[in-house]
Formats: C-alpha cells, structure tokens, sequence
C-alpha cells in the first residue's frame, strides 16, 4: 500500500496501526524544492547564476545535457560532461520543476521524461516507430523488462531477432537480477517496494515496476542507468506529492564500459543502487542527495559484495577528507556518504539487517501536500535527511554526537572496526610531528571545523624521546553546547591500538596523559571532531536541507608535550 493510500485509510477510518513509524504527523511547514544537483562551473551554471536561466530551464537544460550534449554545448557554450551516476538525481530535478516551466518547454521537460517506449525525442533512447516491443515480467515479482526485439534498431539487446517467442539473455539476466535485488532490499529488508504504476499515462501494460533496455553505454556521455518518474501526481497543479512511482532504464548488455568488471558484474551494481531509487521515491523523492546517493551506493554492496566499486567512491569522501562535512551532497562525495551508513548499520544494527538505514528512511518519509487548499498542509514524519539520523539514533537509546565521534576515530582504524575495511583507506592525518626529548612540543595548533567534520594529528617518538615520556596533549574546544569530542588513540609496538576518549570541561577544555617513551609507543593520534548535526536550513548548500551548521566553524586548538 502506498503513503497516500495509507493517509486516506488512516484519516478515513483511523487506521493508526497501519503506519506504525509512518503515522502522519500534525502540520508542518511545507518544504521546498530539492537542492539542483551540483556540478562543476560551466556554461549552464553560468546562465544560472546570471539569471538567463530559471532553475526549472536550467533543470531542463541539464537533463538535455546527459542526451543531447553537443546540441546543447552548441547553444551554451562549454558544457560539463555528466558524471555516469547523475542522471538519476538530474531527472529528479527537472521532474520536480515541471510545473514551473512554460507550456513549450514543459512538453520538451515530459518527452525527456518519457518512457523509451513513448515515441518521443528519438536522441533520448526512445525506441523507434517500427520497433518490436516485447515484455516479460517476473510471475511472483512487481518487475517486468521491456526490450525491442527488432535486431537492427539502436536499442534492441544481442539476440535480439525480431522472433518474440524467444528472450535475448542479456534480457534474461535483467530480469533475474532484478528479482535478486528486489528479493535483497524488498523481501530481505523490508523496504516497501516501489509505488505500483498504475496511474501513469503509458504504464508498461501493469502496476508493475517498469525496467527498459536501451544502449545507454553508446551514448556521447555514457551511464549505466537511471530511474525516473512519469507518474501525473508529480507534475500535478497546485500539489506536491514526495511519493511517486517510478520507471528504470538500464544499458542493454554493460558491454561498452571497460573490461575492470563483467558485464554482469556492473548489471548487478546498476540494478541494487537504481533500484533503491525506485524504492526512495515511495517513501520521499525530495531527499538530500548524500542520504540518496550514500544509501543506494550502501545496498551496491550488500547485493553484489565481491564487486567492492562503492570503495572506489572513498576518494571523495569524509574519510579521505575529514575536513569536508559527511552530509556534503556534491563532487562525489554524496557518493563517498556510504560509508557513514555502513558505519551506522555496523554500529548499531547488523549487515544482514540495515534496520537503521530503513527506519531513517520511514522517518524523512513525506507524503501528499496540499499547497494551495485551503486547509493545512498535510505530512508524515517528513523529517530532513540528518534530522531523520539523529532521531533515529535518540530512538535507539544513543546520543548522535558520541556516536559520530567514534565514526570520526574508527576511520582512523578501518581494518580494525569494519568487517571489510582492510580493503577501505585510512583517515587522512593533517599534521603529523616527530617530537624529542622532555620539555619540546607542538605549540598551540588550531583549525575550523564544520558540522560533522573532524581533523587528525600524529604524534611519534623520535631518537631523543625518553623510553619513560609521557606525552601530555590539552585540547581547547568550543563549549560542550557545540558538541565537539576529542580522543587519543595509542599505538603501543606489538599491541593492537587503544582508544581514549579526552573529558571535556563544560568550556570545551580537557587533557590527557599517555604513555610514550621510545621503543615503546609507535604512534599516538589525536582526533578532534564537530560532532553537531544541528542545521539551519534552505542556506542554498550542498548540505542537509541545503543548510549551513549551526555549530560551523568554531576553532578546535590542541597543544602536545613530552614529559
């Protein structure tokens, strides 16, 4: 059952135990568009920023852009290639927008968005006006794959023959991966499947969720796949739904993307990550992008973990660059946000079970707005994106600070703390110091965080260290109401590493001694980390809600000593 058949039951027979977490909550306020998906500075972003372009043209623009790139650097100028993951997130934002544009430019924004079965914009992988539709759905499954069986069309997968009564395998092998993926993340998890179809113009014949073969890989800016929606609520007047259907379409056969994986291989990733998309758009199409794209890149590892291209995605991310926040939703690193949610499942639920990611997700769930009725605008719990996480945290009897403190000192020891993290990097370290006999030190080192961001030193023995010194190491933090944490981690030669947290006074003071003579101690680091997740949103951001920290940019200061 859908959220919007759920509040119809509920406020009709108050049905409160069909919702369990989902129950609508009292009005709240109405919330904006989705942030436009970040990319680098270009022609477009140009237009935008000067006013050429609104953000519903400049959405329509991009959405072009991952078609009809030339067409559209000839009328722009120098226009970004897209990154192979973004069409997802820039079909969403033209979606969102289509009611904001004019009638001849919200007909271009439909056909982009319609289904390659719709015979609309050939450019767009729009099966050809002769081409053999065929269709073959799963017989206990919401999923059905469409292909075009004509051998000489662009489209139509090898095998194909024009004979409707046989299936090409790389059709085969998509659909049976797609039940594997809905067996994963539907059956296994119990996220609710992606919304049934049925309103939609041209639905595929079914409710069912709708998968379709295309050459995708073929394209001038090639990707793997992407899920959209064409589902009428969504460009409804008057109205916002956060929960709509969707439809998906993936590469043909996987053939044009290098021989790093197999075929099959980038299938599988393709389906678990768009897939979820599929399933987010049920609970809140609206979400921040790093709760998104981090969450579906999380389930690309747990349906295919022998692949391991989500660790890949760690380049661009906290742990590589701990000074940038975890909730950052652009350069990739709304990609790299996976390993937050790996933490968290690790942490505190279990792998087999991502409980914590499915009740963050039924906690932002949004439901159907009435934005221009007369009565008050009706949600679920419609919470953003790093509200969901820390009252889910809160739910489970943890406090979100603590345990994104030991997210900042676990990345320094991922091979110790996470079940596959000999194969993750190691927190990058910023300032490392070899330090000498009694009496020499650091001096006072300082540096600004922002919200969920954390800063590294090291400290190691040199040749005149004492094999008895001690090293002493004062932190100087903003105030406890700031939720800053501090720890020490000892490396003693021979032993596996120690953690220490380092007390705070109320002020944001505290100290600790360690042992660290020489031939001893190898290595002691300390870990300095904002730990807030407070926000002030609609700050136009790449962050959660699109806002800025509350806590942001507060001085974090460390002195270390040999004694």
């Amino acid at each position: 059952m859908t959220y919007r058949g759920l509040i119809t039951t509920t406020l009709s027979l108050c049905a409160a135990s069909l919702w369990g977490l989902l129950a609508p909550a009292p009005a709240a306020a109405h919330k904006g568009l989705p942030a436009l998906t970040p990319v680098r500075h270009d022609a477009l972003t140009r237009a935008l920023s000067q006013g050429t372009l609104t953000p519903a043209t400049y959405a329509l623009e991009r959405a072009r852009s991952l078609f009809q790139l030339d067409r559209v650097r000839q009328e722009f100028g120098n226009v970004e290639l897209p990154s192979p993951h973004a069409a997802t997130p820039i079909l969403r934002d033209l979606a969102v927008r289509v009611r904001d544009l004019s009638p001849s430019d919200r007909a271009a924004a439909l056909g982009l968005l319609a289904r390659p079965t719709d015979r609309g914009d050939p450019i767009e992988h729009h099966y050809s006006a002769n081409a053999i539709i065929v269709r073959r759905c799963d017989p206990t499954r919401p999923i059905c794959v469409h292909w075009d069986e004509r051998a000489a069309d662009r489209d139509s997968p090898p095998g194909a023959d024009g004979d409707t009564a046989t299936v090409p395998p790389d059709v085969q092998a998509t659909l049976e991966t797609f039940a594997g993926v809905y067996d994963l993340e539907v059956g296994a998890y119990g996220f609710l499947a992606p919304i049934p179809d049925n309103t939609s113009r041209n639905n595929g014949g079914n409710g069912k969720t709708d998968i379709y073969l295309a050459d995708l890989g073929g394209d001038r800016a090639p990707f793997f796949g992407y899920c959209t929606t064409d589902d009428p609520h969504a460009f409804a007047a008057g109205y916002r739904y956060y929960d709509v259907s969707a439809y998906c379409v993936v590469d043909e056969d996987f053939a044009n993307f290098g021989s790093s994986e197999t075929p099959q291989r980038l299938r599988e990733v393709t389906a678990a990550h768009e897939y979820f998309h599929a399933i987010q758009f049920h609970y809140d199409w609206f979400e921040d992008l790093w709760l998104m794209e981090g969450t579906a890149m999380f389930m690309e590892d747990q349906y295919a973990d022998d692949v391991n291209d989500n660790v890949n995605y760690l380049v661009q991310s906290t742990i590589l660059s701990p000074w940038i926040p975890v909730d950052r939703g652009e350069e990739g690193f709304e990609y790299g946000a996976w390993i937050w949610w790996r933490f968290l499942t690790e942490e505190v639920g279990q792998l087999a079970d991502p409980q914590m990611i499915r009740e963050v997700w039924e906690g932002v769930a949004g439901a159907h707005i009435d934005t221009d009725g007369p009565g008050p605008d009706t949600v679920a719990n419609d919470h953003y994106s790093l509200r969901g996480v820390r009252n889910v945290v809160h739910a489970h009897g943890l406090v979100f600070s603590d345990l994104f403190g030991k997210f900042a000192w676990a990345n320094l020891l991922p091979s110790t703390f996470y079940e596959e993290g000999s194969s993750y990097p190691t927190a990058t370290v910023s300032r490392h110091y070899t330090m000498g006999a009694r009496g020499t030190g650091t001096g006072r080192r300082s540096t600004r965080l922002r919200h969920l961001a954390s800063t590294y030193a090291s400290f190691k023995p040199g040749a005149s260290t004492p094999a008895d010194a001690v090293l002493r190491v004062n932190v100087d933090l903003p105030d406890l109401s700031h939720d800053p944490r501090a720890f020490i981690l000892v490396k003693e030669s021979g032993k596996p590493w120690r953690v220490h947290g380092i007390a705070l006074s109320s002020s944001g003071d505290g100290a600790r001694s360690v042992l660290f003579g020489r031939g001893t101690i190898s290595e002691v680091d300390l870990v300095l980390t904002n730990a807030s997740p407070r926000m002030r949103c609609s700050r136009e951001t790449p962050y959660s809600c699109a806002g800025v920290g509350v806590d942001d940019l507060r001085q974090y200061a460390f002195r270390g000593r040999v004694r």
